[in-house]
């Protein structure tokens, strides 16, 4: 007896894969060493299948906050104002507590089965693009739970959810950039390329700003290179 193939038509209903399966296609997708110039940082950010996710959802709560009116230069400008002054201590805070989360204590494991056990694999192959991006379950989620307040909620709370949305958007372009052979260009940008090289290669408890290094020097986690143990998982 012939047991049918998945293609044949003896053999039922082919599987269909979920939304989130098709947004998050399992590639392989590459290596951000193989990136040399910020155009083709540019290209290779759009090409992936996680980051188009990311910007489609910031431009859903772009086009919602637009839709709530004009823009008021104290109300709008004092969120924006906070939103960049807070960024720093929110993704040192994400990085620290959630990220490198330890499995071991109630909340650690918490943490790292929503995003520990797939930022420890970014930590195992730094430049590899299958782990490199935010993935879209947890973009769609935020989403999610930010539009209604967006939509229904004060103004300023529409302001403060688009500015949260252009702050991850920040966070998951810097990051790659910073894996990627681009030259930096200012010395801003080689201070952020130098610390998240540490933070990889000498001591993952430490240097965990991206986009800034305020949250570092401020909550003393910037500390001298030689000032600070290699650790096991550094490689």
């Amino acid at each position: 007896m012939t047991v049918p193939s998945p293609s044949s038509p003896g053999a039922g209903p082919r599987h269909r894969p979920r939304l989130l399966d098709r947004l998050d296609r399992p590639g392989p997708h590459g290596s951000a060493a193989e990136v040399r110039t910020l155009g083709a940082a540019a290209r290779r950010f759009l090409r992936h299948p996680r980051p188009p996710v990311l910007l489609g959802c910031v431009g859903t709560l772009a086009a919602v906050r637009f839709s709530r009116g004009s823009w008021r230069l104290r109300r709008d400008g004092a969120i924006v104002c906070g939103a960049v002054l807070a960024q720093p201590f929110v993704e040192w805070g994400v990085h620290r507590l959630l990220l490198h989360a330890s499995p071991g204590t109630r909340f650690g494991s918490v943490g790292y089965q929503l995003a520990g056990h797939g930022h420890e694999q970014h930590h195992q192959d730094p430049t590899n693009l299958d782990t490199m991006f935010l993935r879209p379950r947890e973009v769609l989620t935020g989403t999610a739970l930010g539009l209604a307040p967006a939509a229904f909620g004060p103004v300023w709370l529409s302001t403060g959810t688009l500015c949260a949305a252009v702050g991850v958007l920040a966070y998951d372009w810097t990051h790659f950039l910073l894996h990627t052979r681009v030259p930096p260009r200012s010395r801003y940008h080689h201070a952020l390329w130098r610390g998240h090289r540490l933070h990889h290669y000498r001591n993952e408890r430490y240097w965990l700003g991206v986009t800034s290094p305020l949250g570092d020097l401020v909550l003393r986690t910037a500390p001298h290179r030689d000032a600070v143990a290699r650790s096991p998982a550094s490689g």
